[in-house]
This record gives C-alpha cells, structure tokens and sequence, in this order.
C-alpha cells in the first residue's frame, strides 16, 4: 500500500478535497528531497503500530516486532500498560472491519507541517462534527481534516476516529519523552541517510524522478513503519510537493531509508508499467502486492544503469528489510514477465 488511490475511498475523495482546499498542500522549499523526521508522523504511527492495524501490501505496514519491543522498554521503566496499549485489540478489529480506515495509513502525510498537539485536535473536531468542522482548521491542518472527515463520514467510523485520537492524546506526554531519548541516534541515522541519497541515489536517479515528476520533497524516517512505506505526491503541478514516509530501524544503518525511499518513488512507475504490459491482476490485494515487489526490483534497476555498487548494497537492505538472508530474487521474486516489463520501462 504505497499509495492512497482515488478508488479505494469513499466518493471521489481527492476531487472533493480539492475543492475545500485551495492550493493543496505546501509547496517544498528544497529542490532536492530531504530526509525528516516529525513527530507527528511518528505519533501517529506508532499508535497504529501498536494497534497491529495491519494492510495486504508485499511487505508489512507496520513494523510487527514494535509492540513488544516498546512494551519491553515500558516494563524495564516501570510504565504499566497505557490507554492505547490497552485497547489496542479493540482499535485493530474497528480498523480492520471497515477499508476507509485505510486513509489512516496516511493522514500524517497530509499534514507535513503540523506539530502533534494541533494534529490531533484537528482530528478530535472532525470526529465530532464531521466535514462541518473542517473550515474552522488552520490552513496546514485542513488537508488532512479534510480527508478524514469525507473518509470517515459515518458516525460509527468518526466515533472510532475519535477514540484513537484520545488514546494517543493520553499517549503523547510518555511518547514525547521516549522519543526525546533516542534523538542523538535519530540524527546520526538521518545524516547517514541525507549522504546516502545526494552521493548515490540522486545521481543515478535523477533522470527517473524527473520523467516521474518526483523531483523533490520530504522523505519521513518512522520507528513503527515496516518495510512497506508510503508515497503522496500532493499537487501535480508542482515536482516538489512530494512526501514519502519510510521506516527508520533503529538496529540499521541509516543509509537503508535512503534505500527504502527509492524504493518507494518507483512504485508509480512500476504499477504503469505492469499494467501497461498487462502483467497487473484484476484482484486488488494480488495486484498491490505484485507491485510493491516489482517497486523493489525497479529501485535496484535504477541503480544499476550508472551506480552498481550502489546497487549492491541497496540490494543487500532491501532483502534484510524483508526479513531475509538470501537474494533479492529469492525474497521478494517476480515473474519474469513482470521483470522484462519493468526493464522496458526504463530503456
């Protein structure tokens, strides 16, 4: 699920926000990508991370290790089982019962430039008084209450919206402090990342991003992401408003969301090309997993053309990133008519 398709919410979703937002979302002022992290997404993510909302794409959404990870790190400091922790089953059946929860996985994206506090009181108003509520946002946070609140247009699904926001309103102060701790180690896996992409990355795909009109914008690196990312490109007429969220592990080094974010960036294209060589199964689920594989595979394509080291090592993490020691091909394979396709793509 590297990307919130017009089909998969409910009436026209992109089409009506357009109209309550003028102008979308902020324009980037960097014309390269930079690598970020915010709070917000990490928030926000973490709690969905802990719910074990889970999604069909290649890879999981959610990083599976992190809610016994984060519960060990509670226990050792004494915190008993917050609110979220304790309703996380109840959050992951709603979500899981009703696909517009999907837009969940991406709401944090649509609201690049919100600090936490603000996020969640956007979403508190849009549960409670659904589209109505939406003009009385600030314009950073009207995107994102926009979305929710023509997604999540029934009384039940803004009812549950509205249960998770204060779960993680109560959740904030102990996630604040925890994140706080790790962020010297956040820093030096971001600076790797940052070098990774402008020495490597952007040189050999700088020919790619600009025919895809992913020029620039905001890579997010998040603790709770599984290898499965996330990719918004915002106004089409501007290259730069772009964010792609990716996971940031904290056991890894920071190069691999350099890797991941590629990743990512060539899912649009490698869907096209599928479809267009008619490889793309008619099932939503079997095609957005034959995607997400291929998106692999096109990233490491890319690096091959002018940087094959780089290619290498890009390999080696997305095969780790997948939980597997073996080959690229062994982990995440595709047919290979579905590898010819994407090779064509490129010529």
């Amino acid at each position: 699920m590297s990307r919130l398709t017009v089909s998969s919410c409910r009436g026209g979703l992109l089409a009506l926000v357009g109209l309550l937002v003028a102008g979308g979302l902020p324009a980037q002022e960097a014309s390269r990508w930079a690598m970020r992290s915010s709070a917000s997404a990490d928030l926000w993510f973490h709690g969905l991370a802990l719910a074990r909302f889970s999604g069909f794409g290649a890879q999981p959404l959610y990083d599976p290790a992190y809610p016994a990870s984060t519960r060990r790190l509670r226990e050792r400091a004494g915190v008993a089982p917050t609110s979220l922790e304790r309703q996380a089953d109840d959050f992951r059946d709603a979500f899981a019962a009703d696909s517009s929860f999907e837009v969940m996985h991406f709401l944090p994206l649509y609201m690049l430039t919100v600090e936490p506090d603000e996020m969640l009181a956007a979403l508190d108003r849009v549960s409670r008084e659904g589209t109505q509520g939406v003009s009385a946002l600030s314009p950073r946070a009207r995107f994102g209450g926009a979305t929710a609140a023509q997604v999540l247009a029934t009384p039940a699904e803004r009812a549950t919206l509205g249960r998770f926001v204060t779960a993680l309103k109560e959740e904030w102060p102990l996630y604040r402090a925890e994140r706080a701790a790790a962020s010297d180690a956040r820093s030096t896996q971001l600076a790797a990342a940052t070098r990774t992409w402008e020495q490597q990355v952007a040189p050999a795909a700088q020919s790619f991003l600009r025919a895809e009109r992913l020029d620039a914008g905001v890579v997010l690196a998040v603790p709770a992401l599984g290898a499965e990312g996330r990719l918004f490109a915002g106004d089409p007429g501007d290259r730069r408003d772009n964010v792609v969220a990716v996971a940031l592990d904290p056991s890894a080094d920071g190069e691999v969301v350099a890797w991941l974010a590629l990743k990512e960036l060539a899912f649009p294209a490698a869907r096209r090309s599928l479809e267009a060589a008619g490889q793309l199964p008619a099932d939503r689920v079997a095609a957005e997993q034959l995607t997400g594989r291929a998106a692999v595979h096109m990233g490491a394509m890319i690096l091959e053309r002018s940087a094959p080291a780089a290619a290498g090592r890009y390999r080696a993490a997305l095969s780790r990133s997948a939980g597997c020691e073996g080959s690229l091909d062994s982990c995440l394979p595709i047919p290979p008519a579905s590898r010819a396709a994407l090779q064509a793509s490129l010529k």
